[in-house]
């Protein structure tokens, strides 16, 4: 985006070198409408001695707005400075793990499994194995619970 004063220089440079004959008031208007836009769509670089020699010597009037933004932007298309492209990082390949260090996981894993596995974990914090449970007790765990039991098929 660029300045609005860099913007209503270029456009007052473009109109004393394209208008023949053109008030300062027509001027004036032309140009306080025209810079806004003008910055906003392009930045100072593009508005340069260069582009507007670009797009006077395309025109024989004063050129609309639509009129001189392709031309603008055709200018800036083949002469704007090519982005700095930085080189990607290299890749950093991580070594196979030495002896200690498998060692030092296997320990920590057995200990994080022991302590998971611990009885003095808290009753309601452990994990029970699965049962199976009998007719009569899964009867009496519904009525524990204050469940009606499914009907069994007869």
């Amino acid at each position: 985006m660029a300045d609005y004063v860099v913007a209503k220089r270029w456009l007052l440079s473009l109109a004393q070198l394209t208008a023949v004959r053109l008030s300062h008031d027509e001027a004036s208007a032309f140009i306080e409408t025209s810079a806004p836009m003008l910055a906003m769509r392009f930045p100072n670089e593009a508005l340069t001695p260069a582009s507007l020699e670009a797009v006077a010597a395309e025109c024989r009037h004063l050129p609309s707005y639509g009129e001189i933004v392709p031309l603008l932007r055709g200018h800036w298309q083949q002469h704007r400075p090519m982005p700095l492209t930085l080189p990607a990082p290299p890749i950093r390949q991580r070594d196979e793990p030495t002896p200690e260090e498998r060692e030092h996981v296997a320990r920590l894993t057995a200990e994080t499994i022991a302590a998971l596995r611990s009885t003095e974990q808290p009753p309601e914090q452990r994990r029970f194995a699965a049962n199976c449970l009998s007719r009569e007790q899964l009867a009496a765990a519904y009525q524990r619970e204050h469940i009606c039991s499914p009907r069994a098929n007869a």
